[in-house]
C-alpha cells in the first residue's frame, strides 16, 4: 500500500512540473512573439538600431536617431527622420505593413540620410517583431531595424 502511495506521488508530482514546465514556454513565446496591435500601439517609440545594415551614426545620424511610432488601431505612423519630425498613415496587413502619405517638416540637416529614410517607408515592408526588436524587409533583407525605447 505505501508503495502505490509513493509510486502515485510521484507520478502526481512529475504531471504538475510537466504542466508547470509547458506554462512557463507559452508564456515566454507569448511574450517574445507578440501579436502587430500589441507592438504598435501609440505609446511605443522604436528607435532605429539599424540602416541598411549600417550602425546609425554610420550611416550619417549622428545628431539624432531616428524613431517611429505606429498606431495600428487608428492606421497612423509618426516619429522622427533623424531631422525632421513626420506622420502619416500605416497599414498593417498580416505581415506586411504599408506607409503612406508621409508629411515632415522641412529643417535642412546636412549628411542625414533622411531621403533615403523616407524612400524606405514609401514601399511595402514585410516586418517582423520579436521582443523589444522591429525588423523591416525588403525582397527577404532587412533595411530597418529599430529597438523599443527604454521606459516607453
Amino acid at each position: 500500500m505505501m508503495k502505490k502511495l509513493i509510486i502515485a506521488i510521484a507520478v502526481f508530482t512529475f504531471m504538475i512540473s510537466c504542466k508547470s514546465t509547458q506554462s512557463a514556454s507559452k508564456a515566454q513565446t507569448s511574450q517574445q512573439e507578440k501579436t502587430s496591435i500589441e507592438n504598435f500601439i501609440e505609446e511605443n517609440t522604436w528607435e532605429l538600431t539599424s540602416f541598411n545594415g549600417q550602425k546609425p551614426a554610420d550611416a550619417g545620424f549622428v545628431d539624432r536617431i531616428p524613431t517611429i511610432v505606429i498606431n495600428e488601431a487608428e492606421n497612423k505612423t509618426g516619429g522622427n527622420s533623424g531631422c525632421n519630425s513626420f506622420g502619416g498613415e500605416a497599414l498593417v496587413d498580416g505581415d506586411t505593413i504599408t506607409f503612406s502619405k508621409i508629411f515632415s517638416t522641412k529643417m535642412y540637416c546636412d549628411g542625414v540620410p533622411e531621403h533615403e529614410f523616407f524612400q524606405m517607408l514609401q514601399q511595402p515592408l514585410k516586418f517582423k517583431t520579436k521582443g523589444d526588436m522591429l525588423q523591416f524587409e525588403k525582397d527577404g533583407v532587412v533595411i530597418l531595424e529599430f529597438k523599443l525605447k527604454s521606459g516607453e
